[in-house]
C-alpha cells in the first residue's frame, strides 16, 4: 500500500465535517473537544494529552453514534449538563464512549430530573459521574418506572449510607428488572425465614447475589437447604454468598479439592457448614495454607478441620507473623512450646498484641518490629506477588 493511500486509510471522518480529519488515535480526554468540533465546529483539537482512545474504539464510536447535524444545539447542552454536575472532560470522553447515544438525551425531560434524583439520594461530588460511569444505563432507564421505584425497595433494607454503599458496589440494582429479579429474589429469601437485617447486610456485602436470575437463587436456596443450612441461621447469606459465587461443576471442582487434601465428602460438607465462606477459598490459597500449616507449622490436618475458620486467614498478613513471634518467645523461654497455637492464630489483633507482644517486648527487644517485618507479601526478585505453585502442595492425611 502507498504512502497517501496507508495516510488516508488510517484516518477516518466518523463525527467531524467533511473537511476535517480525525486521526485514529486521539487523546479521550479531548472526545468532548472533537464532539464540539463536530456539532460547534469551533477549535481544533488539542494535540498533548494521555489515554489516546485507540482504532477500535474509534471505529465503534463512529459506526454507533448517528446524530442529524441540526440536533448540535441539543448536543451541546448534553455537554454542559454533564458538566454542570461534575463530570470532568475525562469522564464524559468515557461515557461518549460507552454510549454514545448520551448524546441525544433530552436534557430538561429526561437527563437533568435522573442526574437531580441521584443528587438528591446522596451522590454528590464526585459519586455522581462514577455512579454513571460504572452504569452508563442509568441514564436510559426511566426514572419513574425504574430508577425511582428501585430506589424505593431498597430502602427498608438501608440507610443513607448503606445505600451508597450498596450501589457503588452493584449499581444494577436500580437497573436490572424490579419485577422479574430483584424483588422475587428478596420475596423468596424472606419467605423461607431470612430476616430482613440479614438482606441488609448482603446487599451492603454482596449485592451482586440479589442480581442472580430468580431461578439460579431458587437453586442456591434449595442446595444449602439440603447441604443443612437453614435460612433462619446467620450462615445462610454467607453460604448463598459462596454457592451464587460459582457454577455447579465449579463447586464439585472446589469439593474435589478439598477431597485431594484429606478431606472426605462428608467433612468438607461439615466444613461449609460450619463456615461457609472457607469454600470460597481459592485452590491456590487452599493448597497454600494447608502447606504452612502442616509442613512449616507442623499442625495436625485434622485440627485444620475441625478449625475451619483457619483457612480464612491470610499466611502473609496474620498466620507466618504470629508464629514467627511465637518461635521468638519460645526460643527464649519466655512461653512454653504453644498447645494452643490454633487459639492463638484466632486472636482478634489487639488481643495479640497485648498478649504476646506487649508483654515481653522488655525482654525481646525489637519483638514488635519483628512482628511488623513479618507482615508482608510475598514477592519475587523482580517485586511481583510470587505466584503458588498448587501442585506442590498436595497433602494426604
Amino acid at each position: 500500500m502507498s504512502k497517501p493511500a496507508m495516510h488516508k486509510f488510517l484516518q477516518i471522518k466518523p463525527l467531524i465535517s467533511s473537511e476535517t480529519h480525525w486521526r485514529v488515535t486521539i487523546p479521550l480526554r479531548n472526545l468532548p473537544c472533537l464532539i464540539r468540533n463536530r456539532f460547534l465546529q469551533t477549535e481544533a483539537i488539542p494535540s498533548s494529552a494521555s489515554e489516546p482512545l485507540p482504532l477500535g474504539s474509534a471505529l465503534s464510536l463512529s459506526k454507533r453514534l448517528r446524530i442529524p447535524q441540526n440536533n448540535s444545539p441539543n448536543s451541546s447542552s448534553v455537554l454542559n449538563c454533564l458538566k454542570s454536575h461534575g463530570f470532568e472532560d475525562t469522564q464524559i470522553a468515557k461515557l461518549v464512549r460507552k454510549r454514545p447515544d448520551i448524546l441525544n438525551c433530552k436534557v430538561h425531560t429526561k437527563l437533568k430530573p435522573k442526574l437531580r434524583y441521584l443528587i438528591q439520594n446522596g451522590f454528590t461530588g464526585k459519586l455522581l459521574p462514577d455512579l454513571i460511569l460504572s452504569n452508563p444505563f442509568l441514564l436510559f432507564r426511566g426514572l419513574d418506572s425504574q430508577i425511582r421505584p428501585s430506589f424505593e425497595f431498597l430502602r427498608p433494607f438501608l440507610n443513607d449510607e448503606e445505600m451508597l454503599v450498596a450501589l457503588k458496589r452493584a449499581s444494577w440494582l436500580l437497573t436490572i428488572s424490579l419485577n422479574s429479579v430483584l424483588q422475587p429474589n428478596v420475596d423468596l429469601l424472606i419467605s423461607e425465614g431470612v430476616r430482613a437485617s440479614r438482606i441488609s447486610k448482603l446487599l451492603t456485602l454482596q449485592p451482586r447475589v440479589l442480581l442472580q436470575s430468580h431461578d439460579r437463587m431458587v437453586y442456591a436456596v434449595k442446595t444449602i437447604k439440603e447441604i443443612g443450612i437453614e435460612p433462619k441461621e446467620t450462615r445462610f447469606i454467607h453460604a448463598l454468598r459462596v454457592i451464587c459465587s460459582m457454577s455447579e461443576s465449579n463447586w464439585k471442582k472446589k469439593v474435589e479439592v478439598f477431597m485431594s487434601l484429606g478431606w472426605s465428602e462428608e467433612e468438607v460438607l461439615n466444613t461449609f457448614r460450619k463456615d461457609p465462606l472457607c469454600l470460597a477459598c481459592s485452590e491456590n490459597k487452599l493448597r497454600y495454607l494447608m502447606d504452612f500449616y502442616v509442613n512449616t507449622m507442623k499442625l495436625d490436618a485434622r485440627t485444620i478441620i475441625a478449625y475451619p475458620k483457619l483457612l480464612g486467614f491470610s499466611v502473609e498478613k496474620r498466620v507466618h507473623a504470629r508464629y514467627i513471634v511465637l518461635k521468638a518467645l519460645e526460643s527464649t523461654k519466655l512461653i512454653k512450646d504453644d498447645k494452643k497455637i490454633v487459639w492463638v492464630i484466632k486472636l482478634p489483633e489487639k488481643k495479640f498484641l497485648e498478649e504476646y507482644i506487649a508483654k515481653h517486648m522488655d525482654k525481646v527487644p525489637g519483638l514488635l518490629d519483628m512482628y511488623h517485618g513479618a507482615v508482608k507479601p510475598r514477592k519475587t526478585i523482580r517485586g511481583k506477588k510470587e505466584k503458588f505453585d498448587p501442585k506442590s502442595a498436595s497433602l494426604a492425611l
